[in-house]
């Protein structure tokens, strides 16, 4: 069994992408820019805020003003139509029951990882949850999973890292840890294949390797 259980957070723990999108919609609208379906602001998370903005409105046309607004919305709906996807707190209640430790490590700003993580009550199976100014690298950098194994006392074979997108995957491999991909997410793979993959949270225990 895995120890130490590393979850990303969007596309992962919980379904986020609803109101990033229509947060995202309102703020194009807002400053004149040309809008576009769900599908297309599924293929532009996954690097932060930042990278969202810029991919939705080139990065020629990025300005502080449009990702501060953003912001401003997306805070308002952090919530609104979130949820956590079907089985994932059953999950890591019988993690959590059989020992091992479990964080979040979000490519979100920590304000809003912590809003969520205790909006949805995830701190009462949590160890910790970070977002990406918690580390002076982010995901895909192996820094910030290198540092939470430093700090909670876990070497790299009894830590599992599980995410949707390429920069989880990535973050964990080269951080020397086995990697696991949830392809009911929103992400995508790039050139690092992850160790296992996954079609709902209801494989995770599986996984794991608990009994």
């Amino acid at each position: 069994m895995f120890r130490m259980i590393i979850f990303d957070l969007d596309g992962t723990v919980l379904n986020t992408l609803d109101d990033i999108h229509s947060s995202l919609m309102d703020t194009l609208d807002k400053f004149g820019l040309e809008k576009f379906g769900i599908d297309t602001t599924r293929t532009f998370v996954g690097d932060g805020i930042r990278k969202l903005i810029e991919r939705a409105v080139s990065p020629d046309k990025y300005s502080e003003n449009i990702e501060n607004y953003f912001r401003e919305i997306y805070n308002k709906r952090l919530v609104e139509t979130t949820k956590p996807y079907d089985g994932i707190t059953d999950v890591m209640e019988r993690l959590k029951a059989a020992g091992a430790c479990q964080v979040v490590l979000s490519n979100k700003a920590t304000e809003y990882t912590d809003s969520i993580v205790r909006h949805f009550g995830l701190d009462r199976y949590l160890d910790g949850w970070y977002g990406f100014d918690c580390f002076h690298e982010k995901k895909p950098s192996p820094l910030p999973v290198r540092e939470i194994l430093k700090e909670k006392g876990f070497s790299v074979d009894d830590a599992l890292m599980i995410g949707d997108n390429y920069t989880d995957i990535e973050s964990g491999a080269g951080a020397g840890i086995k990697t696991c991909f949830c392809k009911y997410g929103y992400g995508k793979l790039r050139s690092v294949q992850a160790d296992f993959f996954i079609g709902s949270p209801s494989e995770i225990p599986q996984i794991a390797g608990l009994k």
